[in-house]
């Protein structure tokens, strides 16, 4: 019995020692696998504002000076300068025609349609803000009656366009009965010198007396003709009667055609008088025509006068728009303003709508660099240096970042060409300054010269900068970095956190599983898309919400979806 005891207390005492190991196992494998486990460290995912550093290299040139461009077309009126002259910095190179470009209009059609997007933003919001919002509305409706008036300056001019050409036609006809009138005060004054018809009646009276005398006396040679015929007279005095019988007959029917020619004029006279009173009749016509298109000539002219006087100088409807467009951005500003000041749950709102605001203060910059722009009439020298080459003529219309022409340098300098992405090359500007990064003796500069398409290669821009200073010889090679635009991202990122194999870029987020031994981490890619970055940051798009964190460093290299410890 006592050995039963003691066999059954060995085995308990062996089940109890067996659970014991078993735990003490259990307990500790969590902390075995965590000694083989790769470690990470991790940063979280933030929003915020990024500027772009674009890097090159390239060799250094001897320098040839900078081109000179414009940014929107303009025609050429006038060169003032040739070519090897010696031009200072102010020197008027060229004189343009008044600005005829359309990259003006473009830019003000986005700018509407960016206040457009602006507004519905601030309108969209569920916070009450009924006394900033109607303040804001009277005063877009103030602009927009600005931008009405300004608009219809075109068509109120194309209607007076109309109606000037209206009384064109209407002077073309005064013209036409004023020639009319004259051609009838002629006809009139022509006719009047032959309608006497008593002059002319006088006339024939006189010829038909002349005929009746001749006809008598050549009667009275027929019977002395017939008398002494028939006596048997002298045959010498018959032969003379018969030559005066021929010679009065012949007298008699030129007295005759005498007569019936003043007869024609007596109704010749007659019928001009008809002719006459015909052309007063006509004269009178087209006196009342004349009168009448004369009575619409003032009128129309007037009304004109009226018009013209309605329409207002587009340069005084800008300064409205301005104006209104002022106050109106004024108050957007001042309750955007208001509304950061509320509670942090409009934090995504706000963030879109400061990115609405700054695409609209961008765009107006452009506007107000346009319109400057548009307002020169003349492209002086932004250097001192000799005119190189002159790619324009008098009556050429230059386009945006044409070379109108090359002014070199005449001091020592170098020019350094990178090229670029397109997106890179409109982040930047001319006269921006940049950074040498691969010489530390003595002091290099670097300015941005120019930006031009690159011709070797197709959708990409060539950076020109003009680099100086000590230390840099013809053909070395120089890295160059600038900064770019400053911008509002909403995932921001190491760029540590950023890896790229055959399928694209990827961060690899720390998600935690909750299990019996404890929180277990395991890494899990997510592929994105990299917006813009610089040293340190990335910003990108993927399907992060913008809370999680990303691994940054690993003691060695990790596959996605395994099994990783925090570095403590």
């Amino acid at each position: 019995m006592e050995k039963l005891r003691n066999r059954k207390e060995w085995i308990k005492n062996a089940i109890i020692i067996f659970l014991i190991v078993m735990l003490i196992l259990t307990f500790c494998s969590d902390s075995i696998m965590n000694m083989y486990l790769p470690e990470v460290s991790t940063e979280s995912v933030t929003s915020g504002k990024i500027q772009e550093s674009i890097r090159g290299t390239g060799a250094a040139e001897l320098s040839k000076g900078y081109q000179v461009k414009l940014k929107e077309s303009r025609t050429i009126k006038q060169i003032n300068v040739k070519v090897g002259q010696a031009v200072k910095v102010g020197d008027v190179l060229f004189t343009l025609e008044p600005s005829d470009g359309t990259e003006l209009d473009t830019a003000k059609s986005t700018y509407i349609e960016l206040q457009a997007e602006y507004q519905k933003k601030l309108l969209g919001t569920d916070y009450s803000y009924d006394k900033e919002k109607l303040a804001i509305k009277n005063a877009k409706d103030d602009y927009d009656k600005a931008v009405e008036t300004l608009n219809g300056i075109d068509g109120k001019n194309a209607t007076i366009t109309k109606k000037q050409a209206k009384l064109a036609k209407y002077d073309a006809k005064i013209a036409k009965y004023e020639n009319k009138i004259i051609a009838y005060d002629t006809e009139i004054a022509d006719l009047s010198s032959k309608t006497d018809v008593a002059m002319f009646q006088a006339d024939l009276t006189a010829k038909q007396r002349i005929l009746t005398t001749l006809k008598n006396e050549l009667t009275d040679i027929e019977a002395d003709l017939a008398a002494l015929s028939a006596q048997g007279g002298d045959q010498a005095a018959i032969l003379e009667l018969e030559r005066q019988k021929r010679d009065k007959g012949v007298e008699v029917a030129n007295a005759q055609n005498d007569v019936t020619i003043a007869d024609n004029e007596v109704k010749k006279a007659n019928d001009n008088i008809k002719l006459l009173d015909s052309a007063k009749s006509n004269k009178e016509k087209a006196t009342n025509y004349l009168n009448k298109y004369k009575v619409k000539q003032t009128t129309l002219s007037a009304e004109i006068e009226t018009l013209k006087s309605a329409v207002p100088l587009k340069t005084d409807a800008e300064a409205m728009v301005e104006e209104k467009e002022n106050t109106w951005n004024t108050l957007v500003l001042e309750y955007e303003s208001k509304k950061r000041e509320d509670n942090h749950t409009q934090e995504t709102e706000k963030i879109e709508l400061n990115a609405a605001k700054q695409r609209l203060i961008a765009q107006k910059k452009l506007v107000e660099d346009l319109m400057a722009d548009s307002a020169k009439t003349e492209i002086t020298a932004e250097q001192e240096g000799q005119v190189a080459s002159i790619a324009a003529a008098p009556g050429d219309i230059s386009q945006p970042d044409m070379p109108l022409a090359v002014i070199a340098s005449d001091k020592d300098g170098f020019e350094v060409k990178v090229s670029v992405t397109k997106e890179q090359a409109a982040k930047v500007k001319a006269g921006q300054n940049a950074t040498v990064e691969n010489y530390w003796s003595g002091e290099i500069k670097a300015v941005v010269a120019s930006i031009s398409a690159d011709a070797e290669n197709p959708g990409s821009s060539v950076i020109t900068f003009a680099v100086s200073g000590e230390g840099i010889n013809e053909g070395d090679s120089v890295s160059i970095s600038i900064g770019g635009e400053s911008k509002m991202y909403d995932l921001v990122v190491p760029r540590s956190s950023v890896f790229e194999d055959n399928n694209g870029k990827f961060v690899l987020t720390l998600d935690s599983k909750n299990t019996p031994l404890g929180n277990r981490y395991i890494a899990t890619r997510h592929d994105v898309e990299v917006l813009a970055q610089n040293d340190t940051k990335m910003a990108i798009s993927t399907d992060l919400n913008g809370y999680e964190y990303v691994i940054v460093a690993a003691s060695e290299a990790i596959t996605p979806g395994e099994q990783v410890k925090l570095k403590e």
